[in-house]
């Protein structure tokens, strides 16, 4: 299933991940079978950093701490199929 199509699935069931992005995250990151128990999911959405928040800062700091050549690569061919619109998922560096 697309991520997409994962996230419609989860938005048109749980009214709550309207307005949470983190509990969004922790819903489509347990339909893929991550399982955390309710004191880590509790951890997770009171203390820990979203992971946007984590690649933005990640991509601010590229040019002082540069990924290696395939990685950089990788990137900008996600960026252009992002960009086409024939974005997938897939490995992720």
């Amino acid at each position: 299933m697309r991520v997409k199509a994962k996230v419609d699935r989860i938005l048109s069931t749980n009214e709550h991940t309207r307005n949470s992005d983190k509990l969004l995250i922790l819903e489509t990151w347990n339909l893929e079978g991550l399982g955390l128990s309710d004191t880590q999911r509790r951890i997770f959405l009171d203390k820990c950093t979203t992971p946007e928040s984590i690649t933005r800062a990640r991509r601010s700091l590229k040019d002082k701490y540069p990924a290696n050549e395939k990685v950089t690569e990788y990137r900008y061919k996600r960026f252009e199929q992002y960009r086409s619109g024939s974005w997938e998922l897939g490995d992720e560096y």
